[in-house]
């Protein structure tokens, strides 16, 4: 099966929310949605009006942790899986998507309905390889997405890594430290969405070819993000002939989680560095040729439209594919009738 599918919420939609966006994306014909996680605002309170509550039982916000005092005095994280107390501080975060755990479930159980498969993608500036507190920060960024991931029921949680560090040479190392430490604690056997490692466009952010089947040869609930546009710009522009991109597939293939995700859209580049997406008409980077290969891949696929033009292209792309299988399997037809 193919499914396409678009990131974010749909250009033509009305209204803003999740459960909107699932909804919309059914009608437009897609059956992939990639939520994005945007604008959101993470505060610590104390918890004294949430006392004897589930998180999961507060309808104003989304409590993605709870911080309770040890024997010392120091407040630690103890998960959502807890009653609040009055003593406790609580993590709360606000979304304009969703506003509590009812939202996210309700939002989840509905793409199961009508058959759209949901990924998340967690906030866009990362930077897990660096000797700062950004390192930490961006733990709890994809803490945070992977809590609300396992909340609507998705597949994958989506993340960049950020920006090599000064000894290149030690990248791969942190980053799998870093993804073997988080997709420990918050792996698939408890119900948390795979970690999806995506691709770069940009040659000082962490994300060649080879630097995601480094890391996903090692932390075995990562998943490499083929982004066609960011490799073929972090090249100078290598996805060219059918070899080129059914080389790629068969890479990332070896470690996709069921069906092999992938982005698509048009891209301009200079200097081995994405400038800018664009619809997928425009540039040297062409979904003609990628539908060649696709057509004989014979596992499941999913194909994400990054384009600027969103659900316009993402329908585009299914009717390309689907005039390259009939051309296909009319060239078929024809040679069994020449061989009969």
């Amino acid at each position: 099966m193919i499914r396409f599918g678009v990131a974010g919420i749909p250009l033509t939609s009305k209204g803003r929310t999740f459960i909107e966006s699932v909804e919309d994306a059914n009608n437009l014909g897609l059956n992939a949605l990639e939520i994005q996680l945007l604008r959101v605002n993470v505060e610590e309170r104390p918890a004294l009006e949430y006392n004897g509550l589930s998180p999961r039982d507060v309808d104003t916000s989304i409590i993605v942790d709870i911080l309770r005092q040890d024997e010392d005095g120091n407040y630690n994280s103890i998960g959502i899986d807890n009653i609040i107390e009055e003593d406790d501080i609580v993590q709360e975060l606000f979304w304009n998507m969703a506003k509590n755990y009812s939202d996210l479930d309700e939002g989840g159980r509905l793409a199961k309905e009508l058959d759209v498969q949901l990924s998340i993608h967690a906030p866009y500036y990362m930077d897990m390889l660096s000797d700062s507190e950004m390192a930490d920060k961006s733990y709890n960024h994809l803490k945070w997405s992977l809590i609300i991931g396992k909340a609507m029921n998705a597949k994958r949680t989506i993340t960049h890594t950020g920006f090599y560090p000064k000894d290149r040479k030690m990248a791969v190392k942190r980053a799998t430290d870093f993804y073997g430490k988080i997709s420990s604690e918050l792996n698939p056997s408890k119900g948390y969405p795979y970690i999806g490692v995506e691709c770069s466009g940009k040659t000082e952010i962490f994300g060649t070819v080879q630097d995601l089947m480094a890391i996903s040869k090692k932390v075995k609930n990562i998943e490499p993000i083929l982004n066609f546009p960011h490799v073929h710009a972090v090249t100078g522009g290598s996805l060219i002939e059918i070899k080129d991109f059914e080389a790629l597939i068969s890479e990332f293939s070896k470690y996709s989680k069921g069906d092999l995700y992938m982005e698509f859209s048009g891209v301009e580049y200079e200097d081995n560095n994405e400038t800018k997406l664009t619809a997928i008409k425009h540039g040297d980077l062409k979904f003609e040729t990628l539908t060649e290969a696709l057509i004989d891949y014979q596992g499941d696929s999913t194909i994400i439209s990054s384009s600027p033009l969103l659900e316009h292209d993402a329908q585009y792309m299914y009717l390309i594919y689907l005039r390259t299988l009939s051309k296909k399997l009319q060239r078929k037809a024809t040679m069994k009738k020449q061989v009969a």
